[in-house]
């Protein structure tokens, strides 16, 4: 069994303090000091010491350099000069506080050196990693701090940081992976909970136990989580589930018998961003960890000792069965003051994930004015003259009540490129949705235009969805016909051209009923009135079978010279009459001439 807090710590508490490794003079008078360990936060100390010479006007301590900020603080703590090191940070403030009794102190605030990952929102692309490396990497990316971080399983193709701190991003990240970020003097660790294992202090009630509170809490004990999100490849939704995890041995009502009072068949996650099975799996399996956790909250305190520690086990004894047992200590406060050292100890956690609990995004227009949310209507009032030539269209929002004046919003098209790409811009008096850059109001994206019973598209929508198109105001058309896979382009005049797959053929007519018709049975050019073939070239007219030219009036061939060619027979012959004859020489001639 762990020993008592009381052990050994019956004599004089003593408290010794470093200021960039050499020890704070005696005669500083320390009145006293607060340190705060907590999972996945900084770890902080605070001392407050007497200072200030009103005869003088001086802040002598304050005036030194022992507590300036970014000096490296050491605070070690224990009884009859038996101390162990319980703080290593920095100096990050430096407060001086005088009272209306002219009571003055120096108060000085430190952090712990992994501070700094806290500090500047940064973008980073992580390829072919796992959570683990890209954890490592960030923290060893930090002076003065190193990682010791539990490897983790999921290899991800992409992880992107978007515009958030490096110690936000690492906290996220551990705790969909079922871990908890421990930080101390400098070392930051990222492990799933302790669960096993010896207790490093035993408090009994009645002995050494202060003060003591604690909650048993069924409201967010699940009997299965399942972890949901959207598969691409197969478009179905890919899930995973986990039950209840074995944590600490506190109490005698475990999760699992919690989760049958008020908890759901099952509680959801889910997302629809592409995630493999093992991701999904650890999503859900961290959302048990978080409520297992979240099972038995409180705090204890109890005489100050240097082996509370977060992350480890205190066994709690002499309560009752419901909360006796090995609690897991997340959070650590010592507190000394007047020569009496206290420590307090929290265990449990809640079971929100810390991007409920803290807004870790940038502000909406990265703050320059308040930002708006989701999408918004418009009213196009306005297609030129843009006033910035930025090709940008002036649009009315309703709601804004700013009917006058308009905005000037930028227009998205699905290919827009230098000199070329689709050019569809919104009428006048159309309805278009808005979304806006960075969430600023003063910078609205058209992102399309919206049909409704006021403005009807040129087709009703019909369940089978057959017909596609694309109509102008003037009524030009491009029609897709999806059942018989025909393609028809139409004037307002009738001129059209109709690509048909089931009558296997292409027409091409205009308003004056002349055609054009390729199909099975070959091409037909059909005219009410003359057809006329013009070449700057010659003309070739070229068959397998025959070669007919039939006209109802006169036919007339006209040329520099006609030749007449037949490889068999040649037959020149009219029903009334027939002539032969030249201006110049008349040769007629055979092997055999018949005349008559």
């Amino acid at each position: 069994m762990a020993d008592s807090p009381l052990k050994d710590s019956t004599g004089i508490v003593s408290l010794s303090l470093t200021s960039n490794g050499k020890a704070v003079a005696d005669t500083i008078q320390i009145v006293s000091v607060e340190i705060e360990y907590c999972v996945n936060k900084i770890p902080s100390a605070r001392i407050v010491i007497l200072d200030g010479d009103m005869p003088n006007n001086e802040f002598p301590v304050s005036s030194q350099d022992v507590f300036k900020p970014g000096a490296v603080v050491e605070l070690a703590c224990g009884y009859d000069n038996k101390e162990t090191r319980i703080f290593k940070g920095i100096v990050i403030r430096h407060s001086i506080k005088i009272d209306g009794n002219n009571y003055s102190r120096l108060i000085v605030y430190c952090k712990d050196q992994a501070v700094a990952m806290t500090v500047g929102r940064k973008n980073a692309n992580y390829v072919n990693a796992k959570d683990s490396d890209i954890m490592t990497q960030m923290i060893n990316g930090h002076q003065d701090v190193s990682a010791d971080v539990s490897a983790t399983s999921t290899q991800f193709k992409e992880v992107v940081q978007f515009y958030c701190t490096d110690w936000d991003f690492l906290l996220t990240r551990a705790e969909v992976n079922g871990c908890l970020v421990a930080v101390d003097a400098g070392t930051i660790s990222v492990k799933a909970p302790q669960v096993t294992g010896e207790a490093q202090l035993t408090l009994t009630y009645g002995i050494d136990l202060m003060a003591f509170d604690a909650d048993l809490d069924a409201f967010a004990q699940y009997g299965t989580v399942k972890a949901t999100a959207w598969d691409p490849a197969t478009q179905a939704v890919t899930e995973a589930q986990s039950g209840p995890v074995s944590l600490n041995s506190q109490g005698n009502i475990d999760s699992a018998e919690l989760a049958k009072i008020v908890g759901p068949e099952y509680f959801r996650l889910q997302t629809d961003t592409p995630l493999d099975n093992t991701a999904l799996s650890d999503w859900a399996n961290g959302q048990q960890i978080k409520s297992g956790l979240a099972r038995i909250q409180g705090s204890a305190s109890f005489q100050g000792s240097a082996k509370a520690k977060i992350g480890t086990l205190i066994e709690i004894k002499g309560i009752n069965d419901r909360f006796n047992g090995n609690v897991l200590v997340t959070q650590v406060r010592h507190r000394i003051v007047s020569g009496n050292w206290v420590s307090e100890i929290q265990f449990g956690l809640s079971e929100k994930w810390f991007t409920e609990q803290y807004s870790v995004e940038a502000p909406l227009a990265a703050g320059l004015v308040p930002g708006v949310r989701g999408l918004q209507v418009g009213v196009v009032k306005k297609l030129d003259t843009d006033p910035e030539g930025q090709y940008r269209i002036q649009v009315s929002i309703p709601v804004m009540q700013a009917e006058n004046e308009g905005v000037w919003a930028r227009l998205a098209g699905y290919y827009s490129s230098t000199g070329f790409g689709a050019f569809f811009i919104p009428e006048i008096g159309d309805e278009v949705i808005l979304g806006y850059l960075n969430n600023d109001p003063a910078y609205p994206v058209i992102l399309g235009s919206m049909y409704s019973s006021n403005r009807k598209p040129p087709y009703e929508v019909t369940a089978e969805n057959n017909i596609k198109a694309v109509v102008t105001r003037s009524k030009l058309k491009i029609e897709f016909d999806e059942e018989k896979k025909i393609i028809t382009l139409i004037t307002p005049n009738n001129n059209q051209i109709v690509i048909s797959d089931e009558q296997k053929s292409i027409l091409l007519q205009d308003q004056n009923s002349n055609k054009v018709e390729l199909n099975t049975g070959g091409i037909t050019l059909d005219s009410p009135k003359d057809i006329k073939i013009s070449a700057k070239g010659k003309v070739t007219i070229d068959a397998v079978n025959n070669v007919e030219v039939t006209a109802q009036a006169d036919i007339n061939n006209t040329g520099l010279n006609i030749n007449h060619q037949a490889n068999v027979g040649l037959v020149a012959k009219g029903n009334a009459t027939a002539e032969l004859s030249a201006s110049g020489q008349t040769t007629v001639k055979g092997a055999m001439v018949m005349i008559n």
